[in-house]
C-alpha cells in the first residue's frame, strides 16, 4: 500500500469518527430542546432533517438543486431508499426508546449494526472475518454493553419490551443497510449533495409519524437555537463527514467507528447534565476506545471497495 493510499484511508477513518462524535452531541441537544419546549423526540428528529435539507438547499441554490435532480434521475431508487432508511431507522429508534427505555434501545440498535455489517461483508467476500476484526468487534460491542448497563435507571421504563426490542433491532438493521447503500452512493458523489437529498427524503418520511406528536415550533429562543444546531452541526456537517469517510472506509469499520456516538453522548451527559457513570461504564468506555485505536493502528483492508 503506497503512502497516498494509506493517508487517504486514515483521512476516511478520521472523517467517519468526526461525524460520529458530532452525532453524539445530539442527545444533550434534544434533552435541552425537550426540557425547554416540551417538543417530542420524533418531531425534533423531523425538524432536524428538514433544517438540514433547507440549509443545504440555500447553500447550493440553483446549481446544486440541478445536480440533486440529476442525481435523482441517475440513482433515483437508491437515493429514495437511503433517505427513507434515514427517516425509518430514526423513527424505529424513538419507538424503541419509548417502549423499552433509552439504555436497552441504544444497546440493541447500535450493537446490531456493526455485527450485521461484519456478517454481510463476510458473505459478500465469501471469506471469514480475520481474528483481529472479530476481536475488535467484540471489544467495541462489549464496551457499548458496559456503558449501556452503567447508565443508571434510564432503562427502567419499559412498558412494552418486546415491541421496543423489535423496533430497536429494526433500527440497527436499517442503519446497517443504509450505510452499505450510502457507501455506494458516496463513492463518486458529492457528500453534501447526498446529505441534502437523504435529509429531505428522510424528513418527508418522518413527517406523518411526527404530526400526531405536535409540530408547533418552540417559542423559546434557546430551544430554537439548539434545533438549528442539530440541523446544521449534527446533521449537515456530521453526515457530510460520514459520507466523505465512507469513500475510503469499509462499511464494517464505519459501523464500529460510529459507536463513538454513544460514548460521546455519555461523556457529555456526565459533564453537562450532571449524570453519573459507574466504574463499569468507564471500563466500557476504555474497551470502546481500545477497539477504535485498533482500527486506526491496524493495516487497512486491501480492497476498500468491498461492500
Amino acid at each position: 500500500m503506497n503512502v497516498s493510499t494509506h493517508l487517504h484511508s486514515r483521512a476516511g477513518l478520521l472523517a467517519v469518527s468526526g461525524g460520529a462524535l458530532l452525532w453524539g452531541t445530539t442527545g444533550v441537544a434534544v434533552r435541552i430542546i425537550h426540557d425547554r419546549s416540551g417538543l417530542a423526540a420524533v418531531p425534533i428528529g423531523c425538524y432536524r432533517l428538514g433544517i438540514a435539507a433547507v440549509a443545504l438547499g440555500l447553500l447550493f441554490r440553483g446549481s446544486g438543486l440541478r445536480r440533486i435532480r440529476a442525481a435523482l434521475q441517475l440513482h433515483r431508487w437508491s437515493l429514495v431508499l437511503a433517505g427513507a432508511g434515514l427517516g425509518v431507522y430514526q423513527a424505529l429508534y424513538f419507538l424503541g426508546v419509548e417502549n423499552v427505555g433509552v439504555s436497552v434501545s441504544t444497546l440493541v440498535s447500535l450493537a446490531v449494526a456493526p455485527v450485521a455489517l461484519t456478517i454481510a461483508g463476510a458473505v459478500v467476500r465469501r471469506q471469514r472475518p480475520s481474528a483481529v476484526a472479530l476481536a475488535t468487534l467484540c471489544c467495541a460491542v462489549g464496551g457499548l454493553t458496559l456503558i449501556s448497563l452503567a447508565s443508571g435507571g434510564s432503562s427502567s421504563a419499559a412498558p412494552h419490551p418486546v415491541i421496543g426490542i423489535l423496533a430497536s433491532l429494526g433500527s440497527g438493521i436499517g442503519y446497517a443497510a443504509t450505510t452499505v447503500l450510502n457507501r455506494r452512493l458516496s463513492a463518486n458523489g458529492d457528500a453534501l449533495l447526498l446529505t441534502a437529498a437523504t435529509s429531505g427524503i428522510g424528513a418527508l418520511v418522518l413527517l406523518p409519524v411526527a404530526l400526531p406528536f405536535g409540530m408547533r415550533l418552540p417559542a423559546d429562543a434557546i430551544a430554537n437555537g439548539w434545533l438549528i444546531y442539530i440541523g446544521i452541526v449534527s446533521t449537515v456537517i456530521a453526515y457530510g463527514l460520514f459520507y466523505t469517510g465512507l469513500r475510503s472506509t469499509s462499511a464494517e469499520v464505519a459501523g464500529v467507528l460510529t459507536l463513538l456516538e454513544p460514548l460521546a453522548a455519555t461523556v457529555l451527559a456526565v459533564v453537562f447534565l450532571g449524570e453519573s457513570l459507574t466504574a463499569l461504564g468507564w471500563c466500557g468506555a476504555l474497551l470502546l476506545l481500545v477497539a477504535i485505536a485498533v482500527l486506526y493502528v491496524r493495516r487497512p483492508e486491501p480492497d476498500p471497495a468491498a461492500l
